[in-house]
């Protein structure tokens, strides 16, 4: 048993099952440092913009979980609210060289381009949306590089950890590791919730009243929006996370380890979206509601119950919020990649020479491989001497001490 462990255990440098390969390390580093500037990129915003808005920090610290309450678009939205916290935390996992901070790190990445690419496009091909954006001020040269360093910095931290690959959750022999079930049970919650997403847009763009050519070119162009709003619009937010669903379940189906860091994130920003949105239900007093300059009415549960659209929706966000949190817990359990996958098999079974008397000459070993990585550990042949060519005619003397060392 001893040589069998001698030959199999992890060697120094190589990955554990939670922690990336050492040779990853600087991938995971410079993500972690990218993420977290974006992040104190968005806080600085915020507590600049305090000085150009009405609202108080006691409204703002309310408005974080009572959607009733209105803030100005220069405070952003509960979306930025909830990535903002997801790029701090991302890069801190990062920063661990935990595993799970690449698919946290490559969600956070795509989404956060997306929304740059979104806010500059519209800079450029709007000078209404610009001349909102950064007419009234003297920060046009802040604004723009601003989100052209969230579109850099992003990219960097895509390129970087699609290089920074794992290997599916699989055991030595190919076969699927224990537990990464948890993936193909995630993968297909995921994927139910994204097609639920998917059909209230589908829903929204069968009314009579939508304007399909506007939606989807205002998927790509913020200076579409018929109202001003900033790092991304309702639409555009209602978008990214069924196509974020999606693309997480089937690869979730597919046992890829990446999903689980991604899928955790994702769903942890959905799981306060609905969260806050039920609180608000609950704790409001529609009808009787009075809209002003800092609230507006807000429907409660009995709203929902009127119509089968509404069941609907209570379904949506008690069921979405349920299965975000099954979700997360499953995929806090499930593996990652083996803990070799990401180091050439080291060889084993490695047998230090046995004492022994001294054999008859005979001809040196030939060279032998060495066994597989998970053979088992064979014995060293001890050639036996030849027999005697004729029986002794004497006793022999007695034995000698035996050879120093």
């Amino acid at each position: 048993m001893t040589v069998l462990e001698e030959g199999t255990k992890r060697q120094s440098g190589q990955a554990s099952d939670r922690h990336a390969p050492r040779r990853h390390l600087g991938a995971y580093l410079t993500a972690a440092v990218l993420l977290t500037a974006l992040g104190r990129t968005v806080i600085v915003w915020i507590y600049y913009d305090f000085d150009y808005v009405n609202t108080e920090a006691g409204d703002f610290l309310k408005a974080l979980y009572d959607p009733r309450i209105i803030l100005e678009p220069e405070l952003f939205s509960p979306y930025v609210w909830a990535f903002t916290v997801a790029l701090m935390v991302t890069g801190l996992v990062a920063a661990l060289n935990r595993r799970a901070g690449r698919g946290a790190a490559l969600l956070c990445g795509f989404v956060m381009f997306a929304t740059a690419a979104r806010e500059l496009i519209g800079l450029a091909s709007s000078d209404q949306f610009r001349q909102w954006y950064i007419g009234g001020n003297d920060l046009e040269v802040a604004i723009i590089a601003s989100w052209s360093m969230v579109l850099l910095f992003s990219a960097t931290v895509v390129v970087l950890m699609l290089r920074a690959g794992d290997r599916p959750a699989t055991g030595s022999a190919g076969m699927p590791a224990q537990g990464s079930q948890l993936y193909v049970i995630a993968g297909g919650l995921m994927v139910v919730l994204g097609l639920a997403l998917v059909g209230w847009i589908v829903r929204m763009l069968t009314r009579e009243e939508a304007d399909k050519g506007s939606y989807f070119k205002g998927l790509v162009d913020a200076g579409e929006n018929p109202y001003p709003v900033l790092a991304g619009s309702g639409e555009f937010w209602a978008a990214v996370f069924p196509v974020a669903l999606l693309v997480l379940g089937v690869l979730a189906l597919m046992r890829r380890p990446v999903v689980r860091g991604a899928s955790i994130t994702l769903l942890g920003v959905l799981l306060y979206l609905y969260v806050r949105q039920m609180i608000g239900m609950t704790i409001t007093d529609y009808p009787d509601d009075v809209a002003d300059g800092n609230r507006i009415p807000f429907p409660g549960w009995d709203v929902y119950t009127e119509d089968t659209e509404g069941w609907l929706n209570l379904a949506t966000y008690v069921g979405g919020a349920l299965i975000a949190v099954v979700v997360i817990a499953m995929m806090l359990r499930a593996p990652e990649a083996a803990a070799g996958a990401d180091a050439p098999p080291v060889a084993g079974g490695y047998v230090p020479p046995q004492p022994v008397g001294q054999p008859a000459p005979q001809a040196p070993p030939q060279p032998r491989a060495h066994p597989p990585y998970d053979a088992m550990p064979q014995a060293p042949t001890i050639a036996a001497p030849p027999p005697p060519a004729a029986p002794p005619q004497a006793p022999p003397p007695p034995a000698g001490p035996p050879p120093a060392g």
